[in-house]
């Protein structure tokens, strides 16, 4: 009896000591991110809506581009991500989904899938893009034509690891182009290619290939690809090049419309606290694929920008921004009619929390 006793002694402490070290591998974190803005579009839209971006969206108003509240579970073999948004970004973003859908901005879980991989289902950020929804981590405040036009987030399911020490995949099936609410029977098969030929060189290529139109009508198949290569010329120089080119059949139509788009963006640290960025772009969407007007040669507009960053704290973050655009067509909204030229100027305070 006391040999069996001294046994579940040490089984219990074995068991005890597992269970801490769980625990002490699991980690459940609370944060979120706010980033408010003023902005002041030149073309004085009169809706105060601002046509054709969507960050920052509102016109000669001080208001919240993004409010974000956020709760990670982390652990060895699963985690799993719960986030909540407000703002003029999700007004802008979620307008089509449902009302209860409308502020989420991630819910997703996920298990380790053999030694490196990963598995994971639910509302994610999307893979395609070299910018991100959240403001802080790009190098410019508001969003290229690219990033605005291409999905922020999806829904569906992801395989995603390392292929070596230098590459990474990642397997989706999703929903579809930027939507929870699924508007058809079809599913999107999409991929991400990570390769890091140096520490200082990232490039990457996503695809997204998926039925677009809804079961009332014949299939519009939609074919893109998202192309970009990073470098880091040194501590105080970045640089990236961005190409997206996307292909989709038409209705009652035999070939494929088109559309393409491409930027530079530099990043210059002059300081700790101290950074500047700039950007040059071109939207080249004849067809009307992804932005419709009222002209009959579509999208086709050159846009620049440049901003100033200022990290008052580690946390925080103060950005300067003035872009302006030009475009083929009067396509910009104004008191008085459209016009083919706009811009903005835009101030953002952002606070990390984490």
């Amino acid at each position: 009896m006391r040999a069996f006793a001294i046994l579940m002694l040490l089984i219990g402490d074995v068991v005890t000591a597992h269970a801490a070290d769980s625990l002490a591998v699991a980690k459940l974190s609370v944060g979120g991110f706010v980033d408010v803005y003023y902005a002041f579009d030149f073309t004085k839209p009169p809706s105060r809506d601002r046509s054709f971006t969507t960050q920052p969206f509102r016109h000669n108003e001080f208001n919240i581009n993004m409010a974000v509240v956020d709760v990670r579970y982390t652990a060895d073999k699963v985690h799993g991500r719960f986030a909540v948004h407000t703002g003029t970004y999700a007004q802008s973003n979620y307008a089509a989904e449902p009302r209860l859908l409308q502020n989420i901005h991630e819910a997703s879980a996920g298990f380790r899938a053999g030694r490196s991989w990963w598995l994971d289902m639910g509302i994610f950020p999307a893979h395609i893009g070299f910018e991100s929804a959240i403001s802080k981590d790009n190098w410019t405040y508001s969003r290229s034509l690219m990033a605005d036009y291409s999905p922020y987030y999806e829904a569906g399911i992801k395989l995603s690891g390392p292929l070596s020490d230098r590459a990474t995949l990642c397997l989706l099936v999703v929903n579809g182009w930027q939507n929870i609410h699924e508007t058809n029977n079809d599913k999107a098969f999409c991929t991400q290619l990570q390769i890091k030929p140096s520490s200082a060189v990232l490039l990457n290529w996503s695809t997204f290939v998926g039925n677009e139109a809804p079961d009332t009508l014949a299939s519009q198949v939609r074919i893109f690809n998202n192309f970009y290569g990073q470098v880091s010329f040194s501590s105080k120089f970045d640089a990236a090049v961005i190409f997206d080119v996307g292909f989709q059949k038409p209705l009652l139509k035999t070939t494929y419309a088109s559309w393409y788009t491409g930027a530079l963006i530099a990043r210059v640290t002059l300081s700790p606290t101290v950074r500047l960025g700039a950007r040059v772009e071109y939207y080249a969407d004849k067809d009307q694929v992804i932005i419709v007007t009222p002209t009959p040669n579509g999208f086709q507009t050159f846009g620049a920008s440049a901003n100033l960053d200022y990290a008052a704290a580690e946390n925080f973050l103060f950005r300067v921004e003035a872009r302006l655009f030009n475009s083929k067509e009067k396509i910009y909204p104004s008191a008085s009619g459209l016009r083919k030229q706009s811009g903005f100027i835009a101030a953002s305070f952002a606070i990390s929390l984490y």
